[in-house]
């Protein structure tokens, strides 16, 4: 297969009618970790974090939970209409099973040219999984940051020059796969965003965090375990100008296979 298997969100005509409707938009969420489990009362997990998200963007998108840290894979590239891969506190070249399997999945889903996006943690994979070079380093990459969009693309609408996210990493990518080109990069993190052909786009940041989340994820988190200073200035960003619902608007236009300027 060397073409997307279907394009998301298609028109299909109207029962006993000649007009068209999009379908509802679904996308298997390859879940690789639970989210912390002080904001599971609130925000439950990942699939209500980026249900909620693209809502914002299209009433209607749907995610289909796969639980792969679990050992649950799709048996296909072309099982759901598109892929999101979430962030985790693993590392994409640890020596695990089923971090092994996503990386074959990656693989599958990039021959398919199956639409695929990786936040964080997937965005870290499909650079690991595709010849890439991921690594812990020495920044602490928590915080709004402002990301900088090096390579302007057709589905980047609303076309913005700089949006701010919220970040919450030490891997990076360092060398993106030879297929790979890059498209954004931050201060902290020269490698920021990245895509394959037409079908897969890695995002380090976080789109799905809200300040009220990031507020409560970095306490929790880095309170005790960060250098002096990183927690602090990372709260200090929690009021600055946040995008990312234009942001989650971009990935589902990616997804989509909305490419044209």
């Amino acid at each position: 297969m060397n073409r997307r298997p279907r394009r998301i969100g298609g028109v299909s005509p109207l029962e006993g009618s000649s007009s068209t409707t999009f379908r509802p938009v679904r996308i298997g969420l390859l879940r690789c970790d639970e989210i912390f489990e002080d904001l599971q009362p609130r925000y439950e997990g990942y699939q209500k974090l980026f249900t909620d998200l693209f809502s914002a963007v299209e009433p209607g998108v749907e995610f289909v939970d796969y639980p792969v840290m679990d050992g649950a894979f799709p048996s296909a590239p072309d099982e759901q209409d598109g892929w999101l891969i979430t962030g985790s506190v693993r590392g994409a070249y640890e020596d695990e099973p089923w971090i092994h399997d996503l990386l074959d999945l990656v693989r599958d889903l990039d021959a398919a040219r199956a639409p695929t996006v990786g936040v964080c943690f997937g965005h870290q994979v499909i650079a690991q999984a595709l010849g890439g070079r991921v690594e812990r380093v020495e920044t602490w990459g928590i915080g709004n940051r402002a990301i900088h969009v090096d390579q302007r693309e057709g589905w980047m609408t609303p076309g913005q020059d700089t949006v701010g996210i919220f970040y919450c990493h030490r891997d990076q990518v360092l060398e993106l796969p030879a297929a790979a080109r890059h498209l954004a990069s931050s201060a902290h993190c020269p490698l920021a965003a990245l895509a394959v052909g037409d079908h897969l786009l890695g995002i380090q940041a976080h789109p799905e965090f809200d300040a009220a989340y990031a507020e409560i994820l970095y306490r929790g988190r880095y309170t005790s375990s960060s250098p002096p200073g990183v927690l602090e200035d990372a709260l200090a960003t929690l009021d600055a100008p946040l995008h990312r619902v234009d942001v989650a608007g971009w990935m589902l236009r990616f997804l989509r296979g909305d490419t044209d300027s």
